[in-house]
Formats: structure tokens, C-alpha cells, sequence
């Protein structure tokens, strides 16, 4: 998360299948990120540790106060709560509806290509996903995970092979990192 950059505002799940990566992360790293830029102060009541300092760099200084004025306020309802982080269950939301749509966008000629020339999907969205088709496409869900993880060992071994040649080789780190967990902040 950068402070105050230009967001890209997706629509559909659909619109993110010509970025690199998972699309899911993509597109709930958008998400996300918008929520804490333009969340309504008045609607946070709890914060993670994560989106506490998400908050803290990307809200604009005033706003943010405000929301961090209002919890520190009234801290006692907000540690006694046993509801989670209000920017969390906005994200495990839409991270629900945008595996529902691409589920159901699995018929469709521009989803069928992207899944024969460039899939990829982090681990944990490939599990979710697959969990909402048929078998066959649970299969080559599963294939896609693993040429993805075959690729990704193969520029992990290059980088650790020679690690000071190629500065731009360190950006398998955080790729494989996304593979692994998904992006930052997404699944606690």
C-alpha cells in the first residue's frame, strides 16, 4: 500500500486476467486499499494490526486522526469486542463474491483463453476456487497451481544461484511470497 496513489477501481474479476499473478490477489489488493483510502470514519469500529497501519498510510493524515481518535476514544468496546477488523470482514466478503463470479464466468471464451495461455492463481485462492467448480475444473485448477509453483522454483533457484547479477530477480521473492499466502493483509 502506497500513500494517496492512483487507484484502479475493478469492476469485475474479469477486468484483472491480463495482470500479472493471481487475479483474486490483484483484485482484493485494489479493494482493499480503497477501502482504507475512502472508508466512511464513522462505519470502522475495530482494526487489525495490518489494516491499523494500512490506515495510518494510505488515509489522508486528517481523516485518519479521526478515525484513530474515535477508537482510541473508546477503546474498552472496541478490545471487548468479539467481532473482527471491519476492513477484513469487507475483504473476506468481497473475496466471496468475486469466487463466485469467476466460477461462474468459466464457460466464457475470454476466461476459457486465460486459463490456457496464463493462469495463475496463489495457493489459497486456487483452493477456494476450487472448491466452488466440478471436478474437471477443480483438476485443472490444481495443474495450474502447480506450473505456477514449477515456474516459480525455477527463478527462486536462479536467484539463489547468482544472487547479485540480476537486481530484477528479486522480485520472484514477493511473487512467491503471493503463491504462498496471497498478498499482504489479505488472509490473517
Amino acid at each position: 500500500m502506497r500513500t494517496h496513489r492512483q487507484l484502479v477501481v475493478y469492476q469485475s474479476i474479469l477486468q484483472v486476467l491480463q495482470e500479472p499473478g493471481c487475479p483474486f490477489c490483484r483484485f482484493l489488493k485494489e479493494f482493499q486499499t480503497a477501502r482504507l483510502q475512502n472508508h466512511p470514519k464513522e462505519n470502522i469500529h475495530r482494526l487489525c494490526n495490518f489494516h491499523a497501519w494500512g490506515l495510518a498510510a494510505v488515509q489522508n493524515a486528517l481523516a485518519a486522526a479521526q478515525v484513530f481518535i474515535k477508537l482510541v476514544d473508546e477503546p474498552a468496546k472496541a478490545s471487548m469486542s468479539q467481532a473482527g477488523c471491519d476492513i477484513c470482514g469487507e475483504v473476506l466478503a468481497e473475496e466471496e463474491l468475486r469466487l463466485r463470479e469467476f466460477a461462474s464466468c468459466l464457460g466464457r471464451n475470454d476466461v476459457s483463453q486465460w486459463l490456457r495461455e496464463s493462469p495463475a492463481f496463489c495457493i489459497p485462492h486456487g483452493l477456494k476456487l476450487r472448491q466452488q467448480v466440478p471436478p474437471v475444473l477443480a483438476a485443472r485448477i490444481d495443474t495450474i497451481i502447480e506450473n505456477y509453483r514449477q515456474q516459480l522454483a525455477q527463478e527462486l533457484k536462479h536467484l539463489s544461484a547468482d544472487p547479485e547479477s540480476d537486481r530484477a530477480g528479486w522480485g520472484a521473492l514477493g511473487r512467491a511470497a503471493e503463491f504462498l499466502v496471497s498478498q499482504r493483509g489479505l488472509h490473517p
